[in-house]
């Protein structure tokens, strides 16, 4: 996954708002987040499942950014 990406990733979850961060499920929520990113970037579907990891390996790290504001 480029930094790029990562970067557009980083800027889409501290644009969302925080109870949409908090109440959705985690599927949904990675959905979400990768749609959004997907928007932005050609993602082809190797990066789109990086990024899903990526993600999901981030969710608490998100969620609790999302509390904190």
């Amino acid at each position: 996954m480029t930094p790029a990406i990562i970067r557009l990733f980083w800027d889409s979850v501290s644009k969302a708002q925080p109870n949409l961060l908090l109440n959705l499920d985690d599927d949904v929520l990675m959905s979400l987040l990768v749609d959004q990113v997907k928007e932005r970037s050609n993602l082809d579907s190797h990066q789109q499942n990086d990024l899903s990891h990526y993600i999901s390996d981030r969710l608490p790290l998100i969620r609790e950014m999302a509390y904190e504001n």
